[in-house]
C-alpha cells in the first residue's frame, strides 16, 4: 500500500495477546514487507505468508525476503483455500477497504476453519483523514512529516479512504470474540487495534 509506515507496530505486544504456540502467520496486504529478521527468527512463528493486490511488489519482496520462513502468495484464491493460516494480520490496510468488502474478505479467508484463529487488525482510523492529519503532529511528528511527503501525489489522492467505529465490525461477533486495544502501531491515540479470537 502507498501508505507504507508499517515499521513500529509492537510485534511483542501483538504476540502476548496470541495464545497460539506455533503460528502460521497471513500477512494481508503486506505492502513493502514488515518483517525483519529477528521478527522472523521468533522461535514462536513457523511460517509467514505475504499477500497483497499490488503485484508490481513482487519482484521487491523477493529479493528482500529469502528467508526459509517467509512465502509469498499473491493468489487470493489460494489463500482462501489454504486453512492453515491461525494469525491473519491486516497492518494499516483496512482504511483502504470499503467496510462491506472488508467483512466480505474476513468471511471468505476464515470459512471452513476448523483450528483456532486469530486476526489482528492494527493501525484502525476512527477520526476523518483531514482532522487526524491536523492531530497528528501533536503525537507523532516523524509519522505526520511522512503523510506530508506523500499527502499531495495523485496516486495517493485517488485511494479511498474509510473510517471504522467499532460497531462496524459487529457483523464479525457471530464467529468471533472482539477484543479492541491501544493502537499496536504507532498511533496510540488517533487509532485503535482490535484482535478477533474465532469461537
Amino acid at each position: 500500500m502507498i501508505f507504507n509506515y508499517n515499521s513500529r507496530i509492537n510485534f511483542h505486544r501483538l504476540l502476548n495477546l496470541i495464545n497460539i504456540k506455533k503460528l502460521e502467520i497471513l500477512d494481508f496486504g503486506c505492502g513493502n514487507g514488515i518483517w525483519e529478521l529477528s521478527k522472523i527468527n521468533n522461535k514462536r512463528i513457523k511460517k509467514i505468508v505475504l499477500y497483497d493486490k499490488n503485484k508490481k511488489l513482487l519482484p521487491k519482496l523477493r529479493k528482500k525476503y529469502k528467508n526459509i520462513k517467509i512465502k509469498i502468495n499473491f493468489n487470493f484464491n489460494s489463500l482462501v483455500n489454504n486453512k492453515k493460516y491461525n494469525l491473519i494480520i491486516f497492518s494499516s490496510v483496512v482504511q483502504y477497504i470499503q467496510k462491506s468488502d472488508f467483512i466480505k474478505i474476513i468471511e471468505k479467508i476464515t470459512k471452513n476453519k476448523k483450528n483456532k484463529t486469530f486476526i489482528a487488525i492494527i493501525d484502525i482510523p476512527f477520526l476523518p483523514r483531514p482532522l487526524e492529519f491536523i492531530l497528528m503532529p501533536f503525537f507523532n511528528l516523524r509519522r505526520f512529516f511522512y503523510v506530508l511527503k506523500i499527502f499531495f501525489l495523485k496516486k495517493y489522492k485517488k485511494l479511498d479512504y474509510y473510517t471504522y467505529k467499532k460497531n462496524d465490525f459487529n457483523p464479525l461477533k457471530k464467529k468471533f470474540k472482539i477484543k479492541y486495544i491501544r493502537n499496536l502501531h504507532d498511533l496510540i491515540y488517533l487509532r485503535y487495534s482490535l484482535i478477533l479470537e474465532s469461537k
